[in-house]
């Protein structure tokens, strides 16, 4: 019997497909739905914001994505090349709270009535398995692949590790 579906997510097609199979799926069972968002420490700005404007962000949350490029132009004009700057956890936070009120929002339409959402810091793969752990989830269903835009031989590193390491059922999701 599935009782608790964990869905991590970051916004992407993907997860987004992942998001509503395990609505569906946790609807069908009356299973607990669990929405895990892990900080997107490792994206560039240029797909944070891409990813802020299709969330519909607030205009100022994409002004300091906007105030760190040109943080980053400022540094790269050294002769030292481009200096990419980290985005600080202060501006992924808001970002990954969009994130979850859009699934929360994608589950609750259809019709899933237990249901958390969670926005943590960490690696990712890591931090889903802690959240499998203390959740004590039945099943993971995420996406195969992320935001990034290198793309995979057959799927992402952070689904590829969790599903290795996971003692649940484990689908992923194109």
């Amino acid at each position: 019997m599935i009782k608790t579906i964990l869905v991590p997510t970051d916004g992407s097609h993907h997860a987004n497909n992942a998001v509503e199979l395990a609505a569906e799926i946790a609807s069908k069972f009356g299973a607990r739905l669990v929405i895990l968002q892990v900080l997107l420490h490792h994206h560039s700005t240029s797909e944070l914001r891409e990813l802020c404007e299709s969330l519909g962000a607030p205009a100022n949350l994409v002004a300091k994505l906007d105030r760190l490029d040109d943080a980053m132009i400022e540094a790269s004009a050294a002769d030292y090349g481009p200096v990419p700057l980290p985005v600080p956890a202060e501006i992924l936070k808001p970002i990954g709270d969009l994130i979850v009120k859009k699934s929360r929002k994608m589950a609750e339409a259809k019709g899933v009535s237990l249901l958390k959402t969670e926005v943590v810091d960490g690696k990712p793969a890591d931090c889903i398995m802690a959240a499998v752990d203390y959740e004590k989830a039945d099943m993971i269903v995420m996406g195969r692949r992320g935001l990034g835009n290198v793309t995979g031989l057959l799927m992402g590193s952070v689904s590829h590790k969790v599903s290795h390491l996971a003692d649940c059922a484990c689908v992923t999701v194109k």
